[in-house]
């Protein structure tokens, strides 16, 4: 997106893209074993909106959609903790998209979601201790790269039609 300023589109378009976050990531739920949360395919669009709308649009789509789900699916104990992981894992996403200029999106959004696996870690050591932190470690890092693919098979087809229309 080349408009930085905040505009009301650019508002509208954070706003419907922290709501496809939060729907994308209630829609599908898989419990993780021996540990607290679920997995889900909300950060498929949160990795979309950092190609899209740059490190700071990945973060806080990213951060906010994905805390509002908690929210709103009963875990908000991890609501501050996703903020954080999630928001970053937008950022990096963005950022590193952005240094790569858009040639390699896969790299940027797999970094992202490993980034996010290893959050995770932190966030469930500091929670529940670095047990469950490891045990779900693995579903998290599925849960990443199914994210990373789907969000760059979606930027090859929407993404050139979306930024088309943004300039």
């Amino acid at each position: 997106m080349k408009n930085k300023t905040l505009t009301t589109q650019n508002i509208v378009l954070y706003a419907l893209f922290i709501a496809m976050t939060v729907v994308m990531t209630m829609i599908i739920r898989i419990p993780i074993p021996f540990a607290q949360g679920y997995v889900n395919i909300g950060d498929s669009i949160l990795l979309l909106s950092g190609m899209l709308f740059g490190p700071a649009g990945g973060f806080w789509i990213g951060g906010i959609g994905s805390a509002l789900a908690d929210l709103f699916t009963g875990y908000s104990f991890y609501a501050p903790i996703t903020f954080f992981v999630k928001g970053i894992e937008g950022l990096l996403c963005g950022w590193i998209f952005l240094k790569m200029n858009s040639t390699k999106p896969i790299v940027s959004a797999l970094i992202a979601g490993i980034w996010m696996a290893i959050g995770y870690v932190i966030g469930d050591w500091i929670l529940f201790g670095l047990a469950a932190g490891i045990a779900a470690f693995p579903m998290n890092l599925l849960q990443g790269i199914v994210g990373a693919v789907l969000a760059v098979l979606l930027h090859k087809f929407i993404g050139p039609i979306f930024i088309k229309r943004l300039t």
